[in-house]
């Protein structure tokens, strides 16, 4: 069943007023929090576009997506109100991952890489840890560094958010924006993690609890390994990808409410503590990431396709002699086979397709590089959908509730049609 548009309209419109109605926990910068609160209301003449590049209307989407027809109606607003953590999560998740771009070459952007490491340290031991202790108080020692980074400039976004930005100074009359709006990479930290921990108390004292925690580590512990480019093989990049995006700790979260929180279900309690709950997650976030990295159509492609691609992407893009890979990748990265290298190019970001052009010796060299990769990412992909299918079978013959796994597999679909789409159209803009 497909959503309404009404569904995700209510989807949209319950997050933002949860973020609003939690504005004073997450944002401790009142500047900021004036501000954020302001772009989020009717005040605000764009709020549809701030709306959208905080990431809340996709947000919205894959919510209605994910749960339409797994209740009745007076069942609805629960799930609504059970996905609302997840959301709000994502939507400040996305700060720490900004600073992880311009990143993808060894030795870039040092005071940002430290910055990134000195943070994923903190959640984690917060994490392995939990504690009452405040999160301003946690981040304390990381804002003078913070203060020096343009949250605007560390994001893919920031022509809107200078034009959002003016918008505010013009209606409130300021002479120049707070340099607090722009300046803002500390307090979204401080809403990553208090955020992620409002996750994982909605699912406190639940036998889901300490798998979706491990999960969220490994988000952070993963991103670590990915910034100190630690792997070399392709099958250590892409195990090390699935694992810094939060696909396994949310498909676990809502396998936790549907398992557990809407009624005990012993086959669930059974797959979770065998582990074949958890693996087929697992299974599904390195389908995302390869969906993510390469792009729904390089991934259906066949191998003679691909080598006929980038055959024609050299005959009419490689204009001068000695240009590398990446230079010609860049040139052609409005071809619509392209679309999420596209982004990656642009900003100098993290690909598991892409990290080894740097060092090749030549073009010729780095496409045979690339297409064989992909070449072996497709393979991959094909038989892990296979295996998912089959890992979800044998789990909703086990489970009296299968909306977990319901939910699991259009996960998966929703992200493989996104990602068949550019990064900076609504179709195709967000990224979990």
């Amino acid at each position: 069943m497909r959503s309404s548009s009404a569904q995700r309209g209510e989807a949209v419109d319950v997050t933002r007023q949860a973020l609003l109605a939690r504005l004073d926990r997450f944002l401790p910068d009142p500047e900021y929090r004036e501000f954020f609160a302001w772009a989020l209301s009717a005040k605000n003449p764009d709020r549809d576009l701030f709306t959208r590049i905080i990431a809340l209307t996709q947000l919205g989407n894959l919510t209605a997506e994910l749960l339409a027809g797994l209740s009745d109606a007076a069942e609805w607003p629960i799930l609504l109100r059970h996905a609302v953590p997840v959301n709000l999560y994502q939507i400040f998740e996305v700060v720490s991952d900004n600073l992880g771009i311009g990143l993808a070459v060894p030795g870039a952007r040092p005071e940002v890489r430290d910055l990134l490491l000195d943070f994923d340290t903190v959640a984690t031991d917060d994490l392995r840890h939990p504690s009452s202790r405040p999160v301003t108080e946690l981040l304390a020692p990381l804002r003078a560094r913070c203060d020096r980074i343009s949250g605007f400039e560390q994001s893919l976004t920031a022509e809107h958010q200078r034009k959002i930005t003016d918008r505010y100074r013009a209606d409130r009359g300021l002479a120049d924006a707070p340099a607090a709006l722009e300046y803002s990479v500390w307090c979204g930290l401080v809403a990553n993690l208090v955020s992620g921990r409002d996750v994982l108390a909605a699912i406190a004292d639940t036998a889901g609890e300490r798998a979706v925690r491990t999960a969220t580590i490994e988000r952070y512990t993963a991103v670590d390994r990915t910034v100190r480019h630690l792997d070399r093989t392709r099958a250590e990049l892409l195990g090390t990808g699935s694992k810094a995006i939060l696909v396994t700790a949310t498909l676990g979260y809502f396998a936790t409410v549907f398992g557990e929180m809407s009624g005990t279900d012993r086959g669930y309690l059974a797959a979770l503590r065998d582990g074949s709950l958890m693996a087929s997650f697992e299974t599904a976030a390195v389908l995302v990431r390869l969906q993510n990295d390469i792009g729904t159509a390089l991934l259906h492609m066949t191998c003679t396709e691909r080598a006929d691609l980038f055959a024609s992407v050299r005959r009419r893009h490689d204009r001068n002699a000695g240009a590398s890979t990446l230079q010609i990748l860049a040139r052609a990265a409005d071809e619509p086979p392209l679309n999420r290298f596209r982004k990656d190019l642009a900003h100098n970001e993290f690909n598991i397709c892409l990290s080894a052009l740097h060092t090749a010796e030549d073009a010729a060299e780095g496409f045979r590089i690339l297409i064989d990769d992909l070449d072996y990412f497709a393979r991959r992909y094909a038989r892990l959908r296979r295996e998912l299918e089959q890992q979800f079978a044998e789990l909703e013959r086990r489970l009296r509730d299968r909306r977990g796994i319901e939910l699991a597999r259009r996960f998966v679909d929703f992200h493989e049609h996104l990602y068949s789409h550019r990064y900076d159209t609504l179709a195709g803009d967000y990224a979990i």
